[in-house]
């Protein structure tokens, strides 16, 4: 099965991104960013193997990746990538301002 990452997905990692550039350097932000975004393919090809989170919405799911959560929805023949947040954010709170 394909992903599909939405604008605030890529906003998000692009936040990853530059707050861990800032803090650690280019290098260990490149890495980061890159095995968050390996999972979206191993989502792909398993999609139900994430947590539920019927709560934020209807089909939602999550999927740690590191220190971070990846939330989904499984479509037909796509997953799509919804938002990537700190697993020491208010989930629920960050879900619904994304």
């Amino acid at each position: 099965m394909r992903f599909r990452v939405t604008r605030n997905a890529i906003r998000e990692l692009d936040e990853i991104f530059l707050y861990w550039a800032g803090r650690a350097g280019v290098k260990v932000a490149d890495k980061l960013v890159d095995a968050i975004v390996e999972q979206f393919a191993f989502l792909g090809e398993f999609p139900n193997c994430g947590r539920s989170c019927g709560e934020l919405g209807p089909g939602v799911r999550s999927f740690p990746a590191g220190k971070y959560l990846i939330y989904y929805r499984k479509g037909r023949s796509t997953i799509e990538i919804l938002h990537i947040f700190h697993g020491a954010r208010d989930q629920r709170s960050a879900f619904e301002r994304g």
